[in-house]
């Protein structure tokens, strides 16, 4: 049978049940409600291939619906007036949400045989871009085969390379595990290549620094950096086999290719380094405290010598002036000169005996030293200064008192200089272990980084070595426009003092 003999019979089995189902509506009661079963006719009408036919059953079963409810039969006995409208409308609507979901489903239909189509295209499209993939794809499998080759000789050159380089060389993967140990670390950690490939990269390091290298290289696998110095500003250590620790000068690079992370460590042993260091430092202190003593020996001899004998002398030129006769008009005169120009001579002394070493520091402690200071700075140059500081128990040994009062001194011939500052702050506290100096300005501020670089700024690396010299810690916080801060943190005599360190990494 065709398919249009199948929709003459579906026309005609609609019409027959339309034509039965009116009939029935017609000649029963009002209460009944036989006109919904228009509803079956709609649903036969979705069986039909035209998409229009289930809305021309809805319409003709709408129409004999209204039909149906002016020629109506007499109503059941006690039934609603509103019953059978509310029916016949409920009818109308299932028969339209029919109608609606048989779209529906026609749109459906049609759009899954579209998406079938183009699938069918895409397919075909697909095999022939696959054969022409699996071609080009023997062509790349023998051209890796040559290159595969090529990259073991060149990896047997480098690793002859990396034996021959003084460094420790160390390759780890993302799991810290190494997987090549050069002849350089061999030669200084004591291990043999053959100890160490497998195994963890703790196995290098303090046992207490294992926590945080592992962070650290969790932070540096997950950042955009390829390549970075280890552990600045802090120190670098190593384990070696027989448990010594070294400080290193380390730097770290990572390599991905995929989703594989390798990691290259390079490691120099720098303990000779750090013992000249160390040396050089402690020259550079015996050096300040030879010149701090000098130039309290300076103080001391223009203070007790030099301005006392001056200041006898403007007294004993007062009492001559007072003895001259009265006529002597003229030569009272030159007696007030001269005991004036004496006694500028006096207070200039004075002033450069201050300069070289504060007798104050001496006689009343770092808090008087400094307050006199700060006085003079702001009269001097109209910036205000504000000190705030503990009252100490005990007076501070005058090697650390020398130190922050120079560091106060040097601070604030900077600001005056280069700051163009309206305010500074000073603050000095205290607790059982450290004694700290904060100085704040509200000036110019200044790029830290570039005077590194061009190594300007003398000033500033003597206040780090004189810090260093009593075993504390200069931090020097500065940005154009926001001003500079100024941290100094000296531990105290008898203190637990911890030299800042770190593992590898």
């Amino acid at each position: 049978m065709s398919s249009e003999e199948k929709e003459w019979r579906l026309i005609g089995v609609m019409l027959f049940l339309t034509v039965v189902l009116f009939v029935v509506d017609i000649i029963t009661s009002h209460g009944f409600a036989n006109h919904v079963l228009y509803t079956a006719v709609v649903l036969i009408a979705t069986a039909s291939r035209h998409a229009w036919m289930p809305s021309v059953v809805a319409w003709i079963g709408t129409v004999l619906t209204v039909i149906g409810m002016i020629m109506r039969s007499p109503a059941m006995p006690g039934l609603q007036p509103w019953m059978p409208f509310g029916n016949r409308a409920f009818t109308i609507t299932m028969l339209w949400i029919l109608v609606w979901f048989a779209w529906k489903r026609r749109e459906a239909e049609t759009a899954l045989q579209t998406a079938n189509d183009n699938l069918e295209a895409k397919v075909l499209e697909r095999t022939h871009d696959l054969t022409a993939v699996n071609q080009a794809l023997v062509s790349e499998i023998t051209e890796r085969m040559r290159t595969e080759r090529a990259y073991q000789r060149s990896e047997g050159r480098l690793a002859g390379i990396l034996d021959i380089a003084e460094d420790a060389i160390i390759v780890a993967d993302i799991n810290r595990t190494i997987t090549l140990f050069n002849q350089g670390a061999v030669r200084l950690f004591g291990y043999d290549a053959d100890e160490v490939l497998g195994q963890s990269l703790d196995l290098l390091l303090p046992e207490r620094f294992r926590g945080e290298h592992s962070r650290h290289i969790e932070t540096f696998a997950r950042g955009p950096e390829t390549a970075r110095r280890m552990a600045q500003p802090r120190d670098v250590f190593g384990l070696k086999r027989d448990g010594t620790e070294f400080p290193a000068e380390a730097s770290i690079s990572k390599l991905t290719v995929g989703e594989d992370t390798t990691f290259t460590v390079i490691l120099r042993d720098i303990t000779e380094r750090r013992q000249a260091e160390r040396q050089l430092r402690s020259l550079t202190a015996q050096l300040m405290t030879a010149q701090e003593e000098e130039r309290r020996r300076i103080s001391r001899e223009l203070h007790d010598d030099i301005n006392q004998r001056l200041a006898l002398l403007v007294v004993e030129m007062g009492r001559l002036e007072t003895n001259v006769p009265v006529p002597f008009d003229a030569a009272r005169q030159d007696f007030q000169s001269l005991a004036q120009r004496l006694a500028a001579i006096s207070d200039d002394v004075r002033r450069i005996a201050y300069q070289f070493h504060p007798s104050i520091l001496d006689d009343l402690g770092l808090s008087a030293a400094l307050e006199q200071l700060a006085n003079a700075f702001s009269e001097n140059t109209g910036i205000k200064t504000i000190v705030v500081q503990e009252d100490f128990g005990e007076s501070l040994p005058q090697d650390i008192s020398s130190c922050l009062y120079r560091i106060v001194q040097e601070s604030l011939a900077n600001v005056r200089k280069h700051a163009k500052a309206s305010r500074v702050e000073l603050e000095l506290t205290c607790d059982d272990q450290d004694i700290t100096l904060c100085i704040l300005d509200s000036g110019v501020g200044f790029d830290l980084e570039r005077v590194r670089i061009d190594h300007r700024g003398l000033g500033l690396v003597s206040m780090r070595e004189r810090v260093q010299s009593v075993h504390g810690r200069l931090e020097i916080q500065a940005e154009p426009g926001q001003g500079t801060r100024i941290l100094v943190q000296i531990p105290l005599p008898g203190a637990h003092h911890e030299q800042t360190t770190s593992p590898v990494g």
